[in-house]
């Protein structure tokens, strides 16, 4: 699902929650879909779907709406109208239980890529847009720019919450895509930021090869900048044997990754395991995704604390005709660029 480029969007359907209303305003009539509707909701689909803090989760079991509602539609499409309108009834119960909860339009739309149908569910809130209005006064032309507070994300904004259904089968590793931006912000309120995967998706989300290899490259980073602060040349061997681990190994041991890099400082190798662990990696490891290590670590970005920062290809680090660390024996060390014909500034 995520590795989306183009889908072809056959049914779409817009209902208005207002939080500030007793009822959601649900629409009897599918959205037309022209041209310009089409890419604007496929380039939303397939940006959310591209996007990196997407995760794949699992219906809980108990009162489902949205699963039943999404099956329903991938058995008979005739009832498109009828159950878009059961999944916003469902999500407007949920908004006004909380007053923070932003008012939205939701947009549903069944969509189709390699053959399958998928459900898109997008909760699209309103951001300010201006236009101009203008007026005949005193027999006069009066032209000004007006705000409007319910426009629509733009298809250079992106959307804070959507979902992305399948159809069901008891067997697949995953029943849906989730995108929740807010759902992580520790800033947010607990009841607005979790209410849109808990209480109207009600499901969990699983942590993939993805999401565990993302997650082991950035924890690993942040315990050495925490635990080995006074300790370059260790940090710098554990930084390179991070990266080493997930550009040419299939998987990750999460305690033979500890014991070769930490294994003569037990209390060490044990916080770290333990700091792993509370990320999410467990200590069997797991399988390293090699697109995202592609895709992601292409370039590495060095800084000193002395303010200096040093941009290259990972390649380009690991060439001693290029950059060398050479340590000065007192706890720092130089970092010397090497046979530089010719630099420029910008």
């Amino acid at each position: 699902m995520r590795n989306t480029d183009s889908i072809l969007v056959k049914k779409a359907i817009i209902h208005v929650l207002d939080n500030n209303s007793d009822m959601p305003l649900l629409t009897d009539y599918e959205q037309e879909i022209d041209e310009v509707i089409h890419e604007f909701l496929e380039k939303h689909i397939v940006k959310c779907l591209q996007d990196e803090t997407n995760k794949k989760a699992n219906f809980r079991s108990g009162n489902q709406v949205v699963l039943n509602s999404c099956q329903d539609i991938f058995n008979d499409s005739e009832t498109f109208v009828e159950n878009s309108q059961r999944i916003g009834k469902q999500l407007f119960k949920v908004m006004k239980s909380n007053n923070n909860i932003s008012s939205c339009d939701l947009v549903i739309a069944l969509y189709s890529f390699e053959d399958n149908e998928y459900i898109a569910v997008l909760k699209l809130d309103y951001s300010t847009s201006f236009i101009h209005q203008v007026e005949f006064v005193e027999e006069k032309f009066k032209i000004s720019i007006v705000p409007q507070a319910i426009g629509l994300p733009g298809l250079n904004q992106k959307i804070q919450k959507c979902a992305f259904i399948k159809r069901y089968d008891e067997d697949a590793e995953y029943d849906l895509i989730v995108l929740d931006k807010q759902m992580f912000n520790k800033e947010d309120d607990a009841g607005v930021a979790q209410f849109f995967i808990n209480d109207f998706l009600n499901c969990n989300m699983i942590l993939d090869s993805r999401d565990k290899t993302k997650i082991f490259k950035s924890a690993a980073e942040k315990w050495t900048r925490k635990n080995l602060r006074e300790d370059i040349d260790k940090a710098q061997e554990l930084r390179e044997g991070t990266i080493s681990l997930l550009k040419n190994a299939a998987e990750v041991d999460l305690d033979g990754f500890a014991r070769d890099l930490l294994g003569e400082d037990k209390d060490k190798k044990d916080h770290f395991i333990q700091h792993m662990n509370n990320e999410g990696i467990e200590l069997h490891g797991f399988d390293i995704d090699k697109n995202w290590v592609e895709k992601k670590m292409k370039r590495r970005v060095m800084k000193t604390n002395t303010g200096i920062e040093i941009k290259g290809e990972y390649e380009d680090f690991e060439d001693d005709a290029k950059i060398e660390i050479k340590r000065n024996g007192d706890g720092t060390v130089n970092i010397v660029v090497k046979n530089v014909r010719f630099f420029q500034e910008r």
